[in-house]
């Protein structure tokens, strides 16, 4: 069996680390993924580090222009890929979009994963309109909690929906903090007994970055030892960093940018808050608890999923930038605390959220969409002869 995967996408986000947990795990279900990457318009930044990635590890990756002009060429190119594919899997509004163009020759069943999508302007509320007309034709629509799927259209077939957790291979990603904690935060500035937190996340007007700027400019007049990292990018970079600049942050508050060792980071890190007005899911949440990292999290979309308030974290309401203060100040001030919550999250995360069970779930839809009515255990999707026979 073979699944056509289209995303277009600037980075290595949480949606990306997904699609590269199931190319490497797939084969084991006799399952082989493909992928075709838009380039997003204006961009020419090429490779994509993801389809530099998926190359690296024996899968086919394309990348194609997708700017307006090209769209003919992108459909025609897409169905010539569905010939050779069982299952189109698409990812966001603009391959939902193709993806029912191109697909309406030769009918593959069509699997999308729905991620949160920003109405910011007109534009994009015009894209969430048609995205949301292209999402009632796919045949199984999957969302990363249950959280999202109250996003999508209210007259979506409940039976098409199915909320597969994103997931993490803990030990693995732990492992890949092979940066030096004290040398990486010697390097920022960062002295040994200064609590450090950090929101990691695109520098996005939702992710709600500006409210932690306030909260630092509050927190600092009581704890001048308190340092933040921004780590990531995005269109409010510059004003981000003119308004720390403007609040008097600039010897507290830094811009990483976007950083590809994200473990490392967190790993130098005390303390991750995600203050963000909506999430599908959190990915950097449960790769923060896989590090025994305390987090702060606002309590929106799949979030309270991931989270149990009080046990694996703490939650506040959005934009209440008082009760965010206090829960940092709550964990700065209480390390022993702040180091049970850690390990209570990563025992959590382990727990709930292993990469086998998202790949588990995944083979099991695919199997689903190409032989109706086949079993959905795990043991059942490796039987050699359903291997054998979908290969």
């Amino acid at each position: 069996m073979r699944v056509l995967h289209c995303r277009q996408s600037e980075r290595i986000w949480g949606p990306e680390r997904q699609i590269i947990s199931l190319a490497e795990r797939l084969p084991s279900f006799g399952i082989e993924l493909e992928l075709v990457m838009f380039r997003r318009y204006g961009l020419t930044q090429t490779p994509h580090p993801l389809v530099e990635h998926l190359r690296t590890i024996g899968c086919v990756a394309h990348e194609v222009d997708a700017g307006p002009r090209h769209i003919p060429a992108v459909i025609k190119f897409m169905r010539s890929r569905l010939r050779q594919c069982d299952i189109l899997h698409t990812h966001e509004f603009k391959s939902n979009i193709l993806g029912y163009i191109a697909n309406r020759l030769y009918r593959r069943p069509w699997v999308a994963t729905d991620h949160y999508l920003a109405k910011d302007d007109i534009c994009m509320r015009f894209f969430g309109l048609v995205d949301s007309w292209s999402l009632k034709r796919v045949d199984a629509i999957v969302t990363p909690s249950a959280g999202q799927s109250l996003q999508l259209p209210h007259d979506v077939d409940a039976d098409r929906i199915h909320v597969i957790h994103h997931s993490i291979n803990a030990i693995d990603f732990s492992d890949g903090a092979s940066q030096s904690r004290v040398s990486l935060r010697r390097r920022y500035g960062v002295q040994g007994n200064q609590p450090l937190i950090s929101v990691v996340g695109r520098l996005e007007p939702i992710k709600g970055h500006h409210d932690l700027l306030f909260t630092a400019k509050q927190l600092l007049a009581e704890r001048p030892d308190l340092r933040f990292w921004m780590i990531g990018d995005g269109h409010l970079a510059d004003w981000l960093q003119l308004q720390s600049g403007d609040l008097g942050l600039s010897h507290a508050v830094q811009f990483l940018g976007y950083q590809e060792d994200v473990a490392s980071l967190i790993a130098a890190s005390d303390i991750i808050v995600l203050p963000s007005y909506y999430e599908s899911f959190g990915m950097v949440l449960i790769e923060a608890m896989s590090l025994a990292k305390p987090v702060i999290a606002s309590a929106v979309g799949g979030i309270p999923e991931v989270i149990s308030d009080g046990v694996h974290g703490y939650l506040f309401a959005p934009g209440d930038r008082q009760e965010l203060g206090r829960l940092i100040t709550r964990l700065a001030d209480h390390p022993q605390q702040a180091k049970a919550l850690g390990l209570a999250g990563q025992k959590h995360v382990r727990q709930a959220f292993p990469v086998d069970s998202m790949v588990d779930s995944m083979a099991s839809l695919y199997r689903q969409m190409v032989f109706p009515g086949s079993a959905r255990s795990h043991v059942e999707d490796h039987d050699p002869a359903w291997i054998s026979a979908s290969s």
